[in-house]
């Protein structure tokens, strides 16, 4: 991998002491050393062992026979060796990557490492984290949503555009009213009520509801949209329920326009955004620097060891800091943290309890819009759930969403050269279900076909097709009933963690959960409230409950 322009390695100095060493130069990481860095005053150093930041956030903008992330120019075998640092890896390519490359389809074209959708825009959580650290990036949303109704493999669907006050064309009259009411008892949750159902499986909670079955069918569809995870028995019904709850109180949805991307380059540019500030108030980013160990003393912080390369022999160093904060997902943090400074149980559930929430997206860049042709607005989110047979044996009906990023922003979104389009797919898969290919296969081959024969100019007008299976798009989430690992660590002083799987009283994921936990993290290790000076209350974390 080649770095291209004014290169950003740069040698730490031999002597120096930090306040705080960040492991990770992920969504997470990067904030807390821009609240740390901009708020606090304190020397703050980010370790990264790739050589691009980002983290599962990484995204590409194709630049002729090249692509480039965080300045890295990559040809094809690089670009396929970047992706495991997301998360994802290569999955079925037309024509080969190769050829993709070589015959510069990427060029202009801005696309993410498996996939990313944010919540809610210009008014989400990292929006808010932006504009208080004084950067912010453009996020373009959908406007207006799309049902198609699967009818089987092989037969025609139904195209539905939903408009705002009217029912649902693919519902009957009791099943929209029933859905109505849900969606309503949802918005009207209190965070108390949230908290409360943090420890509830969503299944028991639809379960418990008695509803309708068409409203029960399209419930269970959003909430594998919003937590990427088809099984409504593996992730609590508050993760989701927020979502649903602060909607009317930010006033947005996915028929007004509620899901984001990002302009040029792409969900990168929010780490680099908080890069900036870290930089601005004396602070230090390294990428390609691994750390191996975190280093205890008496159960108290006392530094990291790295892999160094600012000399001939590539030796390990120490690295002394006050504060070490861990952004590393909870499966694979004890890869740093030794074993023996954590109780035996907790060291178990995090490194085999855990499981991914994956998604398998697949990329497709297109000469002109598809969706026109089934009446479906080209700005929509577009749902087309239960793709699969209950007897196929995944873990839940596999539920396809769609987009098409570059008509977001009501067409202004900078995602690709002018006069092209994109259309995208993307579906919950268990990280088990992400690494068989047998089941990967089966999906792709679905939507394949079911694109060549629901679009009459399909194969006319597409260019490629990039498909990136990512078994954990979305974090490594907990086991239901279980709380998620607090921003400081119990075991060890100096020892604190940020992602969007850490925080008590996070909830919610990806870019979103990370940005409230980071803000999180960074109160518990100064004692300040920056969470109700950034963040509306709709945005802050759950009460804490009392027994």
């Amino acid at each position: 991998m080649a770095r291209s322009g004014e290169s950003r390695n740069v040698n730490m100095p031999t002597s120096q002491r930090f306040d705080t060493i960040v492991i990770g130069a992920g969504v997470a990481g990067m904030a807390t050393a821009a609240l740390l860095a901009k708020d606090h005053g304190q020397r703050v150093l980010v370790l990264e062992r790739a050589p691009f930041i980002g983290g599962r956030a990484l995204s590409y903008v194709g630049r002729g026979d090249k692509v480039v992330a965080d300045g890295i120019e990559m040809d094809a075998a690089a670009f396929r060796r970047s992706l495991p640092f997301a998360h994802c890896y290569l999955g079925r390519c037309s024509p080969s990557i190769e050829e993709i490359f070589e015959r510069e389809l990427l060029d202009g074209r801005t696309f993410e490492a498996g996939g990313h959708g944010l919540f809610w825009g210009n008014k989400s959580r990292v929006d808010h984290l932006m504009g208080h650290l004084g950067v912010g990036w453009n996020l373009p949303v959908n406007e207006g949503l799309g049902f198609i109704v699967w009818n089987g493999e092989g037969q025609p669907t139904s195209s539905n555009q939903v408009e705002k006050g009217k029912p649902y064309g693919w519902m009957s009259k009791e099943g929209f009213e029933a859905t109505m009411v849900q969606l309503h008892d949802m918005a009207t949750t209190t965070f108390e009520e949230m908290a409360n159902l943090m420890k509830t499986p969503f299944q028991d909670w639809l379960e418990q509801r008695d509803m309708h079955p068409e409203a029960y069918d399209y419930i269970k569809v959003l909430a594998a949209s919003q937590t990427a995870q088809a099984e409504p028995t593996r992730y609590s019904a508050g993760d989701f329920i927020g979502y649903m709850a602060i909607a009317g109180r930010i006033g947005m949805n996915l028929v007004t326009g509620s899901v984001a991307t990002a302009d040029e380059p792409g969900c990168i540019a929010i780490p680099q955004q908080f890069e900036k500030v870290v930089l601005e108030h004396g602070g230090m980013v390294l990428r390609d620097t691994p750390v191996k160990e975190v280093l205890i003393e008496d159960r108290r912080v006392i530094g990291v060891r790295i892999r160094s390369n600012d000399n001939e022999y590539g030796v390990e160093r120490v690295v002394t800091g006050d504060n070490v904060i861990c952004t590393i997902p909870p499966k694979y943090i004890f890869g740093v943290l030794p074993h023996r400074w954590f109780p035996t149980e907790w060291v178990e559930l995090l490194s085999r309890q855990f499981h991914g929430a994956g998604l398998l997206t697949g990329w497709f860049g297109m000469k002109n819009p598809q969706f026109q042709a089934v009446g479906i607005d080209e700005r929509s989110f577009v749902y087309m759930p239960g793709i699969t047979r209950p007897d196929e044996g995944f873990i839940g009906v596999v539920d396809m969403v769609m987009c098409d990023f570059s008509a977001w922003g009501d067409g202004t979104a900078r995602r690709g050269p002018p006069m092209k389009s994109e259309y995208l797919f993307s579906t919950a898969l268990t990280d088990e279900e992400m690494r068989d290919p047998d089941r990967v296969d089966r999906v792709i081959d679905l939507c394949e076909d079911w694109a060549r024969r629901t679009f009459p100019n399909w194969d006319e007008d597409l260019e490629f097709s990039i498909w990136t299976p990512s078994p954990e798009a979305y974090g490594l989430w907990r086991p239901v009933g279980t709380d998620r690992p607090d921003v400081v660590s119990p075991h060890v002083d100096g020892l604190y963690f940020a992602g969007d799987q850490y925080g008590r009283r996070l909830w919610g994921g990806g870019i979103d959960g990370a940005s409230l936990s980071a803000v999180m993290c960074v109160d518990a290790m100064t004692g300040g409230d920056l969470e109700s000076e950034i963040m509306p209350e709709y945005h802050r974390g759950i009460p804490e409950l009392v027994a």
